[in-house]
């Protein structure tokens, strides 16, 4: 067989084959309808079909069916016995199953007449029978579905249980209808057929009631939270509900579900109650640490700041700078040095450093710790700084008293020999000598406490007169009067001219104005300036005592007077003892009875 007689006689094979395969399912299937079609099929396929009519002998030759693709050559489609063979034997299948599709056909019609024919009973009783059979099989699928649905149920009630959430239905009237996985100590008996009202404590019962009213008018899914009271302990739930329809789209009620979320809300409560305290303690902390002025902060490898407890600073705000923008380039080796030495030795070094220049120098007790990984690599470093400027001054400050101290006290010793030397000569016996020193001394003691009062900075000459002058005679009586502008003395001026005050009020007790009760004492002085250099003009006048003379010898007291505050203080003195009482003026140089700025002085009242 050719080419095209051979792919002739395949496609008539196959649609002998697909016709046995038809009406063996016009058969055995189920369903009249595709029993039909099928055997319909089946014919169509068969009567249509030239080849199947070309080998049963009727009809076109091959030739005529391919004439195409066999190019016009006399061809026959069965050229050997064998073919033959196979195309009948096709052929004879086909036809059997179509003879068997018909004898059943007719097998099962005749049945049916007969049994119309016959007994109505027996009719009945079929179609009973397949009713039956119908049903009982719409029941096993039900049966299935609601098996299903049960163990649906059962397992959602264990996931509702083991998850803390409750699940209810309630109708349009807010009636439950069911519950799943209802709160603990009650069963949905105590729940199915009762209403919010009945159930809910009347704390919570109107924003329940409203959410679940306001779901069925909007149709909206309504969630929010609630706080129900109990004897032990509050409870919290959030609720989510969801309106449902019916088949026709009508409200049927709503679904609740209700989440236990009371150990979230505590733990919430708890973390707010504990990040509450963490603030208070670290606004305490922090003020501990402003009030002391310490300032703590960290930093990487790189000496960049990360973290400080506080932006006050000098500069404003560190986080994200290095040394080098912070700290001046005069103090930044020192300190770099100390904070690298950590990082390279892991080891915690503490040191006083200082930051600035002249007054705005400042010095901090700088604590350095490594922050270490687990595996001992170094992250960075933390550090601790206490500003001890105020401490550093003081004892700057205490270091300059000390020298000032000494100084004052070899001039005070000093002065104290010249004054029991000069008191020595001038007294004839022991029991005048005691008297006189003994006064003397207290003059510069009084003079010392003005000094020490205005700690080593000066004395104002006002009050320098009034206290010597207190030792006598009370310095506010009617009998005294004192004037001048405020001048500060030097504590060397304050204590020459001190002494001079003090022998001009023990004079005036003895021979002056104070000898008897009608003499008076006016002191006065005055800043002048006559050429270049300002002056002070002294003038201590007596009058109203007994008559008085010009001593023919010079006492320790004119001493005092005249040749010491004229060595010591560059004074011109000059005592005019007229017939009403004495008068001694005392003209000295600004310049040299003021305080001087030197450098102890000068370190001592910046420190102060």
């Amino acid at each position: 067989m050719n080419g095209p007689a051979d792919a002739a006689t395949m496609i008539g094979i196959a649609e002998l084959g697909t016709v046995a395969a038809l009406t063996l399912f016009a058969v055995v299937g189920r369903g009249r309808s595709a029993r039909l079609i099928s055997l319909f099929a089946a014919a169509v396929i068969l009567l249509t079909s030239d080849v199947l009519w070309q080998i049963a002998g009727i009809g076109m030759t091959a030739a005529q069916v391919l004439p195409g693709a066999a190019g016009g050559a006399n061809v026959t489609i069965v050229t050997s016995g064998q073919e033959v063979l196979v195309a009948l034997a096709t052929a004879a299948a086909a036809g059997s199953g179509l003879a068997i599709a018909a004898t059943v056909a007719l097998h099962r019609y005749t049945a049916y007449r007969a049994a119309k024919r016959g007994n109505p009973d027996t009719l009945k009783a079929t179609r009973a029978e397949a009713r039956n059979k119908r049903l009982l099989g719409i029941l096993q699928r039900e049966h299935e579905k609601l098996k299903s649905v049960r163990e649906m149920h059962r397992y959602m009630e264990l996931a509702t249980r083991n998850s803390q959430i409750t699940v209810l239905f309630q109708d349009v009237d807010l009636r439950y209808q069911w519950v799943i996985n209802p709160r603990p100590f009650l069963i949905p008996e105590d729940i199915v057929g009762k209403t919010d009202e009945e159930i809910l404590p009347s704390a919570v019962r109107p924003l329940v009631v409203g959410h679940k009213t306001r779901a069925l008018q909007t149709g909206t899914t309504q969630t929010f939270e609630i706080e129900i009271p109990g004897n032990d302990e509050r409870a919290w739930f959030r609720m989510d509900v969801v309106p449902i329809t019916n088949e026709a789209n009508k409200l049927a009620g709503v679904v609740c579900t209700a989440i236990d979320i009371s150990r979230s809300k505590r733990l919430d409560m708890m973390r707010t109650d504990l990040s509450r305290r963490l603030a208070e303690t670290l606004q305490r902390f922090n003020l501990a640490l402003r009030s002391e002025k310490i300032m703590v902060f960290s930093q990487d490898t790189n000496l960049r700041y990360t973290w400080a407890n506080s932006d006050e600073t000098q500069i404003g705000s560190i986080i994200g700078r290095t040394d080098e923008e912070v700290v001046p380039a005069a103090d930044l080796t020192a300190i770099a040095d100390l904070k690298r030495r950590v990082i390279e030795t892991k080891r915690p070094l503490s040191g006083e450093i200082g930051v600035g220049e002249g007054m705005d120098r400042r010095w901090y007790d700088l604590h350095i710790e490594p922050n270490l990984k687990p595996d001992g690599t170094v992250l960075g470093i933390t550090c601790a700084s206490i500003d001890i400027t105020h401490r550093k001054r003081n004892e700057e400050q205490m270091r300059l008293v000390m020298r000032e101290l000494t100084h004052r006290t070899k001039n005070l010793l000093t002065v104290v020999i010249a004054i029991a030397r000069q008191t020595s000569t001038q007294a004839s016996t022991v029991e005048a000598f005691v008297p006189a020193l003994i006064a003397r001394l207290r003059a510069l003691s009084a003079a010392q406490d003005l000094i020490v009062a205005d700690e080593w900075a000066g004395v104002d000459i006002g009050d320098l007169v009034r206290v010597l002058i207190g030792q006598f005679i009370p310095p506010h009586s009617s009998r005294v009067r004192i004037s001048g502008p405020s001048v500060i003395l030097s504590p060397e001026a304050s204590q020459n001219l001190g002494l001079a005050i003090h022998e001009l009020a023990a004079n005036a007790v003895q021979y002056g104005a104070f000898a008897n009760a009608k003499g008076s004492l006016d002191v006065a002085w005055t800043v002048y300036q006559p050429g270049d250099t300002e002056m002070l003009k002294f003038t201590w006048t007596e009058v109203g005592g007994p008559a008085v003379s010009e001593p023919t010898r010079r006492g320790f007291g004119m001493t005092v007077i005249e040749r010491n505050l004229s060595r010591a203080l560059r004074a011109e003195v000059n005592l005019d003892f007229t017939p009403s009482g004495l008068v001694a003026t005392m003209t000295l140089p600004l310049e040299g009875i003021v305080p001087f700025a030197s450098p102890d002085r000068t370190m001592l009242a910046q420190a102060s």
